[in-house]
């Protein structure tokens, strides 16, 4: 879109509605009501993976945290995985606006999905996406190959409320909200383990180091929790 005015930008919003990030174009916000100038979890991702060119973001959505790892000095690249079409043109009618040219946006199911065919990464930052998924183990075994550091944020199974799971995995079942909830998992249901299962997951993985950045277990939206980790020890 070229030059747009005011008028254009509320209408072509308004075509892509519903939206949750709220995008400040030129001197007015668009879109939800959630502000995507900044995020402490991305600030906090660079602080424990400073120096990074290259990102793999899972779990993209609209792609306000996409951009924000995207304008950090000395990002060449980040590839950004999303399950939902509508999700994804909203990202990059955002990022066409905004003129970034060092993200790219691809559509996958992060449940199956061969995240190695991408290459490989400096490091992979997951926000929200975990907690979405039936089998979190299995995604977590697939990241050592693609970068030596995950930047990970999910909630977690507070103990009193777990149950034994398959494969020797404590947790509970969590139900999501359906293909129409732009928030929610591809699959109807999705794990969430305890946090010290969750632990073992990432070291079984292969992670040498893991490291509970901040636990919050009286966020507002459930047991939450920052992990860094690194394939090798520092």
């Amino acid at each position: 879109m070229t030059n747009p005015t005011e008028t254009d930008l509320k209408s072509e919003f308004a075509k892509l509605a519903p939206w949750i990030f709220q995008f400040r174009i030129g001197e007015a916000d668009y879109g939800g009501t959630i502000g995507a100038g900044s995020d402490a979890r991305v600030e906090q991702f660079f602080r424990f993976a400073p120096n990074v060119a290259t990102i793999l973001e899972t779990g993209s959505l609209e792609g306000a945290q996409t951009f924000l790892l995207a304008r950090e000095p000395g990002v060449r690249r980040v590839l950004a995985i999303e399950g939902r079409e509508a999700n994804l043109r909203k990202a990059r009618f955002v990022q066409e606006l905004l003129g970034v040219k060092n993200a790219e946006f691809v559509q996958g199911n992060l449940e199956e999905m061969d995240l190695s065919r991408f290459g490989r990464f400096d490091a992979v930052f997951c926000c929200g996406l975990l907690y979405h998924l039936p089998k979190p183990w299995q995604f977590l075994n697939r990241l050592p190959s693609v970068a030596p550091i995950l930047y990970l944020w999910t909630a977690y199974c507070g103990e009193r409320e777990a149950i034994e799971l398959p494969n020797g995995m404590r947790g509970k079942i969590q139900p999501e909200g359906g293909s129409d909830e732009p928030l929610s998992g591809l699959s109807s249901t999705a794990t969430w383990l305890t946090l010290d299962c969750l632990l073992g997951c990432l070291s079984a993985s292969g992670y040498q180091h893991v490291e509970v950045i901040q636990d919050d277990p009286n966020h507002v939206n459930g047991c939450m929790v920052t992990i860094g980790a690194r394939l090798r020890s520092e």
